[in-house]
């Protein structure tokens, strides 16, 4: 037969149509594929049933030792609202302006499909209305003192030869000093503002995912799951066998990925992308830590920015698989 369709309006501040309300005895039908779901006379029917998280309006914080604000993105679970006394883990999105959207589509349709369970999404970085100028921001967040881009040698010498000097560009940095930000001012900001747990998942790509790597071991267990996507700071490879030298665990999920075309790129091949991401993942593989999760992936025919959406993807369903295993899956 025929399927009506009603025309909602839109929520301009989301650009998503609200959902419809169920009316007693009114089966719907949701078909997809060969799967049909219908929900008929239930408690349910009554009830408004989102099915997409919601963005909150941004705010901003300023961290110590900064001179300039962060922007703060905030996404809720579609139950945030109907479960007041539910908790949920928080998934940071490091480049927050770029990154978060992409992000909350995935979590949307990962959830959706109890593919993972739901999350609060908080994305960080410079206010999006700041545009390219902002995004050289990442450079002093994202970065530690002591950093390394490139080894000793040819990756070293072809950056000079561009007019770069790493000493120069890192003599500024304050990776540490964004370190104790989140887990602290913007961790606490959020819990004072939010129902969240004390489960945290922290996801960077290039100079986020070395972020990522860095935050591992300078300070573990500040974050419970990982993703160290295409970028590892040659500084983390040292704090890691330093790590390994007095420990002989390290409780954490952690998720590494690079693209195979990144290495096609002769200023990824300077900054190491895909080699040193890869020697991380390896040398974490040796330790034979007994509580370490790891996850290695290696793209095919993927590039710096083509690679982010099938690895972020990928990232949440590995990191959260445990407790996914734990839910009802969708019938298709």
């Amino acid at each position: 037969g025929c399927t009506r369709r009603e025309n909602r309006p839109l929520d301009r501040t989301s650009g998503i149509a609200p959902p419809l309300r169920l009316q007693p005895r009114l089966s719907v039908f949701i078909s997809t594929g060969m799967s049909v779901l219908a929900l008929e006379d239930t408690a349910l029917s009554e009830a408004i049933l989102p099915y997409v998280g919601r963005s909150e309006p941004a705010f901003s914080l300023r961290a110590p030792g900064y001179d300039y604000d962060h922007e703060i993105l905030v996404g809720l679970p579609p139950s945030y609202d109907l479960e007041p006394d539910r908790s949920y883990p928080v998934v940071w999105v490091m480049d927050g302006a770029l990154i978060f959207d992409m992000v909350m589509g995935i979590v949307n349709l990962y959830a959706t499909g109890m593919r993972i369970p739901e999350v609060i999404v908080v994305g960080v970085g410079h206010p999006r209305e700041e545009g390219m100028a902002g995004l050289g921001k990442r450079t002093f967040d994202l970065f530690p003192p002591g950093s390394i881009l490139s080894d000793e040698g040819a990756a070293a010498d072809y950056m000079k030869s561009l007019g770069g000097d790493p000493d120069q560009i890192f003599s500024a940095v304050k990776g540490d000093q964004f370190l104790d930000f989140l887990l602290d001012g913007a961790r606490s900001e959020i819990a004072q503002r939010y129902r969240i747990r004390d489960d945290h998942t922290l996801m960077g790509h290039s100079a986020g995912g070395a972020f990522g790597g860095y935050a591992l071991f300078a300070k573990p267990g500040g974050f419970q799951r990982f993703m160290i996507s295409s970028g590892t700071n040659g500084l983390t490879l040292d704090l890691e066998a330093e790590y390994a030298a007095s420990n002989d665990d390290l409780p954490a999920k952690v998720f590494i990925d690079a693209g195979d075309l990144e290495a096609n790129n002769v200023g990824m091949s300077a900054q190491r992308i895909v080699s040193r991401t890869m020697i991380l993942a390896e040398n974490l593989q040796l330790r034979q830590y007994p509580s370490l999760q790891l996850t290695t992936r290696v793209y095919t025919a993927r590039d710096h920015f083509t690679v982010m959406p099938v690895a972020y993807a990928d990232a949440l369903q590995n990191l959260f698989a445990e407790e996914a295993a734990a839910l009802e899956p969708m019938p298709w």
